[in-house]
């Protein structure tokens, strides 16, 4: 563990993405199995869609989304080392939203409310989408230098609108 002891180490890669991809799911069904309690989150809960992703029906959605990258969905058929290597830091991120380097704020993309959870000191973004009565986890990723500076700036801009917590 690393930065406060409570942020998982990352996955081993050495083997590259074949073997880490199935001790990357593993490691979600830890954090995000249905035997486990979903993560409280301004009043609700975060819920996953645990329906199989359209590029690969043996992988929850949510899993799959947060592993890969591109649109639309069914081009999404290589997981990412980066991401893959990540997978245990989401559930401890979003529970310590407002520990020291942990960002959070609203975001609207297009008609939808999204909040993004944003630990800067390690570089790792969890995006949750508002529903109806809870909340989706919808993906994770480490930004690029350029979209580390975006989110700052969204960050900025939202801290003047009263729209962090």
């Amino acid at each position: 563990m690393s930065d406060g002891n409570w942020v998982p180490a990352k996955l081993d890669c050495s083997d590259g993405v074949t073997v880490l991809e199935p001790q990357a799911y593993c490691a979600y069904q830890v954090d995000f199995g249905i035997a486990r309690p979903a993560v409280p989150f301004r009043g609700a809960a975060i819920t996953v869609n645990r329906k199989p992703h359209p590029a690969n029906a043996q992988r929850e959605h949510t899993y799959w989304h947060m592993v890969t990258e591109g649109e639309p969905e069914i081009t999404r058929t290589t997981p990412i080392l980066d991401r893959l290597e990540r997978i245990p830091w989401a559930r401890p991120v979003l529970e310590h939203v407002g520990a020291s380097g942990v960002k959070a704020w609203e975001n609207v993309r297009g008609s939808d409310r999204h909040f993004c959870v944003w630990h800067d000191r390690v570089n790792y973004l969890v995006v949750v989408k508002q529903t109806v009565d809870t909340f989706l986890l919808k993906t994770t990723y480490c930004p690029t230098p350029q979209r580390r500076m975006k989110l700052h700036t969204e960050y900025a801009e939202a801290k003047r609108r009263g729209r962090t917590f």
